[in-house]
């Protein structure tokens, strides 16, 4: 059986996140999606993470954090780094009104860059379950 298959009929569970706060969820994924976006930055702009290093003023090491998601960035170390990239850091604060999802991806990446699936790999996740 292959992995695709494998995952394809992988069954529903709660063991990823059971000992997470809502909380601890949403800051990891929150730090995925700048971590994604400054290595998407930086892919874009044609760089090794060397020559961005360069071009940000920090050393390669730090790149790998903050590509690697090993950094937690601050306001400022946010604002410092759009700046550079020539974007914007936008947080919204609202009351929390209804429970919050957070959509937790899957793929395979040799099919994702030779044609569009049919099928949908994004599944929700609440705050009790995973999809493992």
């Amino acid at each position: 059986m292959s992995i695709t298959e494998k995952i394809a009929r992988a069954k529903e569970t709660t063991w990823v996140t059971e000992s997470l706060s809502e909380a601890e969820i949403k800051s990891t994924i929150e730090l995925a999606k700048i971590s994604a976006k400054i290595e998407k930055c930086r892919q874009e702009m044609n760089m090794t993470q060397k020559e961005f290093a360069e071009y940000m003023d920090v050393s390669q090491g730090m790149v790998s954090k903050w590509e690697s998601r090993e950094y937690n960035f601050t306001i400022k170390s946010l604002n410092e780094i759009c700046e550079k990239l020539q974007l914007c850091v936008s947080l919204d604060i609202q009351p929390l009104t209804v429970a919050k999802e957070y959509p937790v991806l899957k793929w395979d990446e040799i099919r994702q860059r030779t044609k569009p699936k049919k099928s949908s790999w994004m599944k929700k996740i609440d705050t009790k379950g995973a999809i493992a």
